[in-house]
């Protein structure tokens, strides 16, 4: 039944998300055309106007797409599972775990699109308004190859290879944190009888006081046992070992973050959830 969860969600969130994207990129390709011109022109007229314009509106729209996925993520959890959709997504069999992973899936998948996105705008960006000269700076592969094994010399080939898992547990438990500390949230104002936006809207707010004291707490707690200080970095293996420790203590607190909002929101969902 998941499946079917995220087939409606994708298709109702990607009437919107689809268009944006396909719009920003190609804004992309008009900022990079924009550069150029720019590059081209001498003095500020009305087609300098009109090529700031369009960067400025190119950048903006980075920003609003990235707030169009925050927005939305919201909003379907929101009237799906706490309003009057919620008389019928509810009486679905389905379990409520299946509804909050289906949200939270299509969720991070755009919250991914988005940064991949970002990145890919950008670079469209770069090439258009450098004319694709930058392509000709290129690295050959022999020199590409010599980089890895001095860095393979440095760091150590296992530190490397840390990285990317590193970056992509991070990403995800993070993404997962921040939705459902959304979703902990709305579900507790889903609990009150009347205006359950300004009661979410609260119980935001006291989960954010909350964990900042929490966070003050180790910061302070690590402090006192001298943890930073105490690290020796007398080769560059030993400070990207201390990186990793970082790492992977930053990633087990997002997990337990998201496993402590998830239960608060699938308790709230079970037992506490108000339709009325």
């Amino acid at each position: 039944m998941l499946n079917k969860l995220l087939k409606h969600e994708f298709r109702a969130t990607g009437r919107i998300m689809l268009p944006l994207l396909g719009v920003e990129l190609l804004l992309s390709v008009l900022a990079g055309l924009s550069v150029r011109g720019l590059d081209r022109i001498g003095d500020m007229n009305f087609l300098g106007v009109t090529y700031v314009t369009t960067l400025i509106v190119f950048f903006l729209g980075l920003f609003a797409v990235g707030v169009v996925a925050v927005v939305l993520m919201i909003q379907r959890f929101y009237r799906n599972l706490l309003r009057d959709e919620g008389y019928l997504s509810m009486t679905l069999p389905v379990t409520v775990d299946a509804h909050i992973w289906a949200k939270l899936i299509v969720s991070f998948v755009w919250f991914l699109a988005v940064a991949v996105l970002t990145i890919l705008a950008m670079a469209v960006m770069v090439a258009i308004g450098s004319q694709l000269r930058f392509l000709s700076g290129f690295p050959e592969w022999s020199e590409v190859q010599e980089f890895l094994r001095m860095a393979i010399g440095e760091f150590g080939g296992a530190n490397l290879a840390l990285l990317p898992l590193e970056a992509l547990l991070i990403s995800f438990f993070g993404t997962c944190a921040m939705c459902l500390r959304c979703y902990s949230a709305l579900a507790i104002g889903g609990s009150a009888a009347d205006h359950k936006l300004a009661y979410a809207f609260l119980a935001y707010i006291v989960i954010g006081i909350v964990l900042s004291l929490i966070q003050n707490g180790i910061g302070i707690g690590l402090a006192n046992t001298d943890f930073f200080f105490m690290q020796e970095f007398t080769t560059a293996q030993d400070s990207m070992r201390f990186f990793h420790t970082v790492m992977w203590l930053s990633i087990l607190g997002s997990a337990i973050y998201s496993a402590i909002f998830y239960f608060v929101t699938r308790w709230f969902l079970q037992n506490k959830l108000n339709l009325a």
